[in-house]
């Protein structure tokens, strides 16, 4: 066993193993690491898409709700028959609500 600046073949066998060892552990920890790093973009991409849906619904949603309460506003203000007319649609939509909640309630016991 010859020895070159103080090693031995054999350790320097040993060493070359063991780094050889490493750099592969070390290969498959960056390539695990690297398809994480693809698997976290591609679903925060996907929860991007769906917050800027969600976004343009609720958009949607209060231009709908602002198109009814002005139409609502506007029925009422026009006189003493629409009135009328608001409280019996009310009444009806109470109605409704309450004939549903008693068959609901009803089809639970």
């Amino acid at each position: 066993m010859a020895s070159r600046n103080g090693w031995s073949s054999l350790s320097e066998d040993a060493m070359d193993n063991q780094n050889r060892e490493y750099q592969e552990r070390l290969a498959n920890k960056t390539a695990y690491l690297k398809s994480l790093a693809f698997d976290i973009e591609s679903e925060a991409k996907d929860h991007h898409r769906l917050l800027d849906d969600v976004g343009g619904d609720f958009d949607s949603g209060s231009g709908l709700l602002a198109g009814t309460l002005g139409r609502v506003q506007k029925m009422l203000g026009q006189g003493k028959s629409n009135r009328q007319i608001m409280c019996y649609t009310i009444l009806v939509v109470i109605f409704i609500f309450l004939f549903i909640s008693y068959i609901i309630s009803r089809s639970k016991s």
